[in-house]
């Protein structure tokens, strides 16, 4: 009797245990879709709020990493040459073989250099750029982010400043991907939309501060 005793004890504690480790593999791996589903009927409901990030915490918004290529709508804040200000400080780029406008800026003294899009809501840093400007410490990933390689998660921060050529632009804000998700790092809307104006013509953008 005690044999029994002990084996259907056994046996419930490993139905139990058993229990426990498949809700838990279950709740890690289907997390992201519910937390989405979740988000989504609260929105319905009025309690979007509820999943908002912290107040000191600026908003990362999902954003999408795609070129524009030159036959798409105009960039945003285009404007013609005659509407440029007296004195304003410019940087021409140069399309490469494959369209896009690369350009070398200046972060925290050292040269990053980056692609152009606007179709990217934040300037965006690869991780491995992020710890050679020594900015890798104390990230909370908790954005995420459209890139080439799939969704990934991504951490907040705000650039003193970001240099390119005659050209500097203060504050802002930018993400840095987790590690091994990012390969180029891009200059996104939060760095062009501080600018006066930008001129896409031809194979030539230039930006005007």
């Amino acid at each position: 009797m005690e044999n029994r005793s002990l084996q259907r004890k056994i046996a419930k504690e490993l139905l139990v245990w058993g229990i426990a480790v498949g809700g838990a593999y279950f709740t890690f791996s289907s997390f992201e879709p519910l937390f989405d589903r979740a988000k989504q009927a609260a929105s319905r409901a009025g309690f979007a709020h509820l999943f908002e990030f912290e107040p000191n915490s600026p908003r990362i918004a999902r954003f999408n990493t795609k070129v524009l290529s030159q036959s798409s709508v105009p960039l945003r804040g285009t404007i013609s040459a005659n509407q440029e200000p007296a004195g304003a400080r410019k940087v021409v780029l140069s399309a490469n073989d494959y369209g896009h406008f690369h350009a070398i800026a200046q972060i925290k003294g050292q040269q990053v250099e980056f692609m152009t899009d606007t179709g990217a809501t934040y300037v965006a840093l690869s991780y491995e750029t992020a710890q050679k400007l020594g900015l890798a410490q104390n990230l909370r990933f908790n954005g995420r982010s459209t890139t080439a390689n799939g969704v990934a998660r991504v951490a907040s921060i705000v650039l003193d400043t970001v240099r390119i050529g005659d050209i500097t632009v203060k504050d802002v804000q930018a993400v840095i991907a987790e590690p091994g998700r990012m390969t180029q790092n891009l200059l996104g809307m939060s760095f062009i939309r501080q600018l006066s104006g930008f001129e896409l013509n031809g194979a030539r953008l230039t930006m005007i501060e």
